[in-house]
């Protein structure tokens, strides 16, 4: 009996043990007592802890992540923006090499319309010349096998009447019967082009003008009778002279005629130059001398002095260009440095009397043949440069400015024979 009481009270003490045990592990903090209330206080903190670092650091992360997402983005979207640019800016430096490219075609097609307006408007100008040189030449050689002494009589005539002089026809001929006689020349047919090629080499004279760089101030004097167009030959070189941006100072010293300083003062104000003139009648030499001395005052770059249409058959007039140019030489001992022979090429064989004059009283280093368009006369500008052994500078062909051209051998010769 006892044993049983010991049994049924061992297990009421297990089994409330074991309940007190069960209540004291789920009873509240606040209920704890002591020192397991401070314990279990401190681990909750901690666990509040790190909960709360690893929210930090959680919310940290994203809002790195939102941050790397938008630089990427802005990175992304500067580098296409940058890519744009820089294929705009190519787009652009494309255009521009283009419409340089497309300029310069246009400059050199305007260049090569402007040539080829001349080269046509200067065979068109020799025409009549063309027509008669090659007319002949054609019948003279037409049927011809060979070069005997027939055919080049024939030739002689045909040279002669075109106003190439006996002279230069001399020079031709006998430069041709020379090949003929060496056996290099035997076809009848290559004749034209031995002519040509004969022709070119005596009009490619040359004579070294100096610059206006190299000469300050390039004095250049003109001379010529009357009605070949030399005060309009002057106003159309101190043009050209302006336009290549150089000071350009006229000497009206054609004193004579008062129409003559109106019209060199016109050309003045077209081509935007200064001009030293004085009354009809005044010394032409003092109107030389006071050109000079302004030029080497004011520092131009370039004097063009007129003078008198003086006729090679007055020979005070002669005279009197002498002395114009003792004067010029008083100031500058080495000028003129060119003196131009204007001369009309439908004058024909009577250039070359003028020539011929005006050389007694000036070194002519140059022509200038005018109204060259239009005249059968032409082969009179060959002779004259083989007799005289004086260059042409510069031919005409109309009445504007660009009409007046610096002359080329090659092209005045292809005009005639091509």
């Amino acid at each position: 009996m006892v044993g049983i009481s010991l049994f049924i009270l061992l297990v009421f003490l297990s089994v409330w043990f074991c309940l007190r045990r069960r209540r004291l592990k789920n009873k509240a903090p606040h209920e704890l007592s002591g020192r397991a209330k401070e314990k279990r206080l401190e681990q909750l903190e901690k666990e509040r802890s790190k909960e709360r670092e690893l929210q930090i650091k959680q919310e940290e992360k994203l809002q790195h992540e939102k941050e790397a997402a938008q630089i990427a983005k802005s990175e992304e979207k500067e580098k296409g923006l940058q890519e744009k640019i820089a294929t705009m800016e190519e787009e652009r430096r494309n255009q521009q090499v283009l419409e340089r490219e497309i300029e310069k075609e246009v400059e050199k097609e305007e260049q090569l319309i402007k040539v080829d307006s001349f080269i046509e408007r200067l065979r068109n100008g020799v025409a009549k010349t063309r027509t008669h040189i090659l007319n002949n030449l054609t019948e003279a050689v037409l049927g011809k096998k060979e070069i005997d002494e027939d055919l080049l009589d024939d030739l002689e005539e045909v040279l002669i009447s075109s106003d190439i002089g006996p002279e230069t026809t001399q020079r031709i001929l006998e430069s041709i019967t020379a090949k003929v006689e060496r056996k290099e020349l035997t076809n009848p047919e290559v004749l034209q082009k031995e002519i040509q090629l004969e022709i070119e080499k005596i009009m490619s004279k040359t004579y070294t003008v100096p610059s206006a760089s190299e000469c300050k101030p390039l004095i250049l004097l003109f001379v010529g009778v009357n009605g070949v167009g030399k005060t309009t030959t002057i106003g159309k070189i101190a043009a050209q002279y302006c336009q290549q941006g150089k000071k350009v100072l006229m000497g009206a010293g054609d004193t004579f005629r008062a129409a003559a300083i109106d019209q060199l003062a016109e050309w003045s104000k077209r081509a935007d130059c200064d001009i030293v003139k004085k009354e009809p009648g005044s010394d032409p030499s003092a109107v030389m001398y006071e050109t000079v001395q302004k030029s080497l005052d004011e520092d131009y770059d370039v004097v063009i002095c007129d003078t008198a249409g003086r006729l090679h058959t007055k020979k005070n007039l002669m005279e009197e260009l002498k002395k114009m140019i003792r004067v010029i030489r008083k100031l500058i001992p080495d000028a003129p440095h060119e003196v131009l022979l204007v001369l009309d090429a439908t004058t024909g064989q009577n250039a070359i009397f003028q020539t011929r004059e005006f050389l007694e009283a000036a070194d002519l280093t140059g022509l200038v043949i005018t109204k060259l368009d239009g005249t059968s006369k032409g082969g009179v500008v060959i002779g004259i440069v083989n007799e005289f052994d004086i260059p042409v500078r510069y031919i005409g062909l109309g009445e504007q400015i660009k009409d007046l051209r610096l002359f080329d051998a090659k092209q005045f010769t292809e005009s005639i024979f091509a």
